[in-house]
């Protein structure tokens, strides 16, 4: 059940399939925490959890993922704070 939540999940925020095809392939399937909302922590487990199945290419997919969603926030972080000071940056 775990590893079917991992690998939905994993298969939604690599884009490699649609929350909708996977839930038209399978109605009660599950996922591992929102995969609208991923979090850092869950990202961290389910590389915890594809390093423990020896899947070390998703492990490297996620990683990339992680550091993507970091930077992104860095960025949306620093815009903010421009905007909020009245600062332009282009």
């Amino acid at each position: 059940m775990i590893e079917e939540c991992m690998r939905n999940t994993f298969d939604v925020l690599t884009n490699r399939q649609t929350i909708e095809e996977i839930l038209d392939s399978e109605p009660k399937t599950m996922f591992y925490g929102n995969p609208f909302e991923v979090q850092n922590e869950d990202i961290n487990e389910m590389i915890e959890f594809f390093e423990n199945t020896e899947e070390f290419e998703k492990c490297s997919e996620l990683l990339e993922l992680l550091k993507a969603k970091e930077s992104a926030e860095f960025d949306m972080f620093i815009d903010n704070l421009a905007s909020d000071n009245g600062i332009t940056i282009y």
